[in-house]
């Protein structure tokens, strides 16, 4: 036991092992579980994969996700670029404008853009009364779901990206300058190769949100696997189909990560950075109003126009009044267990940074893995193994709130384990073995020295997992309580109801709330660590 956790966790051997078993249950039972369902049947229950539909259903579900993927990176790595190496003016502002699509739920986007561009919207409408026949243009579909997905998740792209451009090396690119290449020729031979880890994991997480998204591809009438296994639980309640097809997106998601780290490969992207100085900034000339018209066009496609929309379609103050009044109990269901979602999730991330990052090994290598597994698991797929595992053997547990709260542990512990971890990997251990040396046990060093030292890690991670929890849709209309509504399900349901002003009051509160936090992780030093 001493080599594997060690010295600094002498006094926590017993709990680090009795709650690395239990966080191990907790996050791969489910799965486990959904896996064995899927395989119960034998041959019979995979008779769904020789339909001839699956291909299909396959071929769209991945070439939705790539497109919102190439979409999301036009749309985000030139403006990390720009608003980071050039003399654009505004740039703090826009850079904190930019992030703000991360407050608004692509199911909201979508909702937006269905007024807009919908058969029957504005632009349809304008284009009919001056004399045109048909619609011209249809939002719905494949490349409606590309395009939203893409404009509401290019943030993840333009932070990690950003941060990678700020912390890069300028003397590589001074070399470069040296040797006669000029702006464009040392970011496509110099800045770009360096840039890779950081364009791929931002372009992950993309694809991984688009690969799971269900609420816009629902309202954009998408066929994807996530729109599929939610027919084949609450229209066909066939929760076998229902397991395999969530085991085979599983499997997607698998190849999906095995690639990217393949990709990745053994290559060093390593900088030896000489000084603090900064990377240089490039002067936009004639450039200057082309490039802030491109830069106003993103943020106006995915912040200002999706908010005019929805202010708009409220109608008046008394009218977003009128809502939150009447729907103040969805409210504060939504509040809530995101509250305690976020709050467990923020113990449990300090726990597990705690033993990954002082004692490495393969005990913490498991249990990263095993809370890793929430964030690549769609929420329609996880909603589906918990209902399966929790039905099964805790049915006291089913039916109630507690199942929306461990859904969003779950699924969004992964954001408070690398807030934590992030933080505590900055933190020296000899100021814990001071601590021990004064006579303080291992409990009263982390309490009295490493947590103050990382609470603000731990604050943007407890944060994260709030603002994601507040907008979860397709767990929580899986793992709801008969009657228990949130905002997101109301958002969803008045969509459906073509209640367009109460499913706009209800997203410019949820946009509200969410955004608050946001900012304030914008504040903190680790942003971008806790996205990535």
């Amino acid at each position: 036991m001493r080599t594997l956790w060690g010295s600094r966790t002498a006094g926590l051997r017993v709990p680090a092992v009795v709650g690395t078993a239990l966080i191990i249950l907790l996050t791969a039972s489910p799965l486990v579980n959904l896996l064995i369902s899927a395989l119960a049947g034998g041959p019979k229950a995979f008779s769904i994969l020789m339909n001839s539909s699956m291909l299909s259903l396959i071929a769209e579900t991945m070439l939705l996700a790539t497109l919102a993927t190439l979409w999301a990176m036009v749309l985000g790595l030139p403006p990390a670029w720009i608003l980071t190496r050039t003399d654009l003016p505004g740039r703090r502002v826009l850079q904190a404008v930019g992030v703000l699509p991360l407050a608004i739920p692509p199911y909201i986007g979508a909702f937006t853009y269905i007024t807009l561009l919908g058969p029957v919207g504005w632009v349809n409408t304008v284009y009919q009364a001056i004399g045109g026949s048909g619609p011209i243009v249809n939002i719905y579909g494949l490349w409606g779901g590309a395009l939203v997905l893409g404009l509401f998740t290019y943030p993840y792209i333009l932070l990690i990206v950003g941060s990678a451009l700020k912390g890069s090396d300028p003397a590589l690119e001074e070399a470069a300058r040296a040797a006669g290449l000029g702006p464009v020729g040392i970011f496509l031979r110099v800045t770009f190769p360096l840039l890779r880890p950081s364009l791929l994991a931002g372009a992950l997480l993309v694809f991984l949100y688009a690969l799971s998204d269900f609420g816009a591809v629902s309202l954009l009438r998408v066929n994807t696997f996530t729109t599929e296994i939610f027919h084949q639980l609450n229209t066909r309640f066939d929760q076998r189909n229902a397991a395999v097809l969530s085991a085979i997106l599983v499997f997607l998601t698998a190849v999906v990560l095995m690639a990217q780290r393949k990709s990745l490969g053994r290559r060093s992207f390593v900088q030896q950075r000489s000084g603090s100085r900064p990377a240089t900034i490039y002067p936009l000339g004639r450039w200057k109003a082309p490039v802030l018209c491109c830069t106003y066009l993103i943020l106006g496609g995915s912040v200002f126009l999706p908010v005019t929309l929805l202010l708009y379609q409220t109608g008046s103050l008394m009218s977003l009044l009128h809502t939150l009044i009447a729907g103040y109990r969805y409210l504060w269901n939504s509040l809530w267990t995101a509250a305690v979602a976020a709050t467990v999730a923020s113990g449990l991330g300090l726990f597990v940074a705690y033993l990954t990052q002082r004692r490495k090994g393969s005990a913490g290598l498991l249990l990263t893995s095993a809370t890793q597994l929430g964030y690549a698991i769609p929420g329609t797929v996880l909603g589906l193994s918990l209902i399966l595992l929790y039905n099964a053997y805790l049915p006291w547990i089913y039916g109630t709130a507690a199942m929306v709260i461990l859904g969003y542990l779950l699924r969004f512990l992964p954001q408070a384990v690398q807030s934590s971890t992030t933080a505590l990997a900055q933190v020296n251990p000899n100021l814990e073995e001071a601590a021990r040396s004064l006579g303080r046990s291992p409990w009263q060093a982390l309490r009295e020295v490493t947590v103050p030292l990382i609470r603000p890690g731990i604050a943007a991670g407890w944060m994260l997992v709030f603002i994601s929890s507040m907008k979860e849709l397709a767990a929580t209309l899986l793992l709801r309580p008969a009657g228990f509504d949130t905002l997101p399900v109301r958002i969803w349901i008045a969509s459906l109801e073509v209640d367009y002003a109460g499913a706009a009051a209800t997203s410019l509160i949820l946009i509200v709330i969410t955004a608050l936090p946001l900012f304030l992780i914008s504040r903190l030093d680790a942003t971008v660590s806790q996205l990535n």
